[in-house]
């Protein structure tokens, strides 16, 4: 297994460059929501687990300790929880960066082909990136989902649908939902804050795989 140097940490965050879109904080719950569990909630669960196979399109912008970085999502592809994202930066044609896997098992491939593997994705992360990512959690909270299995502090909207989080340390804060390419009532945003570092995610287009 080849560990990743620092110098690929610093490509990458080259491809993360500095860009309009920045990572704000995750807005506090208001005492708008309710923590009450809404009625129909349990189905609309299995619905949304249900929604495990998609291609979608989006920005990404991260606030960490070092500055801010931000990036286009060309694709990311998911199957189950195996995914596959690909991200690229327009600015003076930097190029991609792949990353595919699972919760348990990462590859990350930069501009030039090498790859880096590990069965830690989170620590190929921090060692390459710099910063947190939390790939076991992301696709579920993405589809406005909480993590099963783990304790978590949910606020719900006056729809009944999933507007604040907070789950392994993280605040997750939808900011508004939207019906993509026929995906009704899903997340079109979410901002995750965990400590100084700050996400922010912006879904262009939303298709699912067809069943």
């Amino acid at each position: 297994m080849k560990r990743a140097p620092r110098l690929l940490g610093m490509a990458v965050l080259g491809l993360l460059l500095h860009g309009c879109m920045t990572a704000p904080p995750a807005p506090a719950p208001d005492d708008s929501l309710t923590r009450q569990q809404p009625e129909g909630w349990q189905a609309r669960q299995a619905e949304l687990r249900d929604l495990n196979q998609w291609t979608l399109q989006g920005k990404v912008a991260v606030r960490h300790e070092q500055g801010n970085d931000s990036a286009v999502i060309r694709e990311w592809v998911q199957n189950g929880d195996q995914f596959l994202i690909e991200m690229s930066s327009a600015f003076m044609g930097m190029g991609s960066v792949r990353l595919e896997g699972s919760p348990t098992f990462l590859t990350i491939t930069d501009s030039d082909g090498q790859q880096y593997l590990s069965d830690d994705p989170d620590a190929l992360i921090r060692k390459t990136l710099g910063w947190s990512l939390p790939v076991e959690a992301l696709y579920v909270w993405v589809r406005g989902l909480p993590l099963q299995d783990s304790p978590s502090d949910i606020f719900f909207d006056e729809q009944g649908r999933i507007s604040h989080l907070r789950q392994r340390g993280w605040e997750i804060h939808y900011g508004n939902y939207a019906t993509l390419a026929g995906v009704e009532e899903v997340p079109h945003s979410l901002t995750a804050t965990r400590d100084e570092l700050r996400l922010r995610l912006v879904i262009t287009q939303w298709n699912p795989a067809p069943g």
